[in-house]
């Protein structure tokens, strides 16, 4: 099976972590391709008259790798999201962000020095053009149809990963015909 589209995504969200655990999960099964496409949404948080820090520079370092190196673009958002889930690294240390540069095969420092000279024009533009889909929190997936957002639970670590997957496939394949919320 296949699973396609842009996942919407930023790091104040345990919602994104558990989507990408599950994705990652069900590609380990053998049973799913999974061809993502990582972008940034900084939300309503991003405050535009200042540099972003901590969790946003994080995002704002994301965006210049889709600019710069869009080929280590989703190593590199995958190393950030398990230092920050999974390792539990702070995000204001800029270790967190030079480990996750090494893992992508990038410079740490001049990427360092992009992010705080574009990093913050980069993630307004990139909150316009997700607000313009429709997007209004993360984690959201968009395949042709309307944008898809997701609320988990703990029990997301648990089950069959692949049947979560086939069960978003179904969901996004129906273009949006259905709004299902849970308490």
């Amino acid at each position: 099976m296949e699973f396609t589209g842009e996942i919407y995504y930023n790091f104040e969200s345990i919602d994104v972590w558990r989507v990408y655990s599950t994705l990652v999960r069900a590609a380990s099964a053998g049973n799913v391709n999974v061809a993502v496409e990582w972008r940034e949404f900084p939300g309503p948080d991003l405050r535009s008259d200042e540099p972003p820090t901590g969790k946003m520079r994080l995002l704002a370092a994301c965006a210049v790798v889709a600019k710069t190196a869009p080929q280590s673009h989703e190593r590199f958002v995958q190393a950030l999201l398990t230092l920050v889930y999974e390792q539990k690294d702070d995000p204001d240390k800029e270790t967190t962000f030079l480990v996750a540069a090494r893992v992508a095969g990038l410079d740490g420092s001049a990427l360092s020095a992009e992010v705080d000279s574009s990093g913050l024009a980069l993630l307004v533009a990139a909150r316009s053009h997700a607000e313009e889909r429709g997007i209004l929190a993360v984690p959201t997936i968009v395949r042709h149809g309307p944008p898809l957002h997701i609320k988990t639970t703990e029990a997301a670590k648990q089950g069959s990963a692949v049947a979560r997957i086939e069960l978003l496939n179904r969901m996004l394949d129906d273009d949006g015909v259905w709004a299902l919320t849970k308490p």
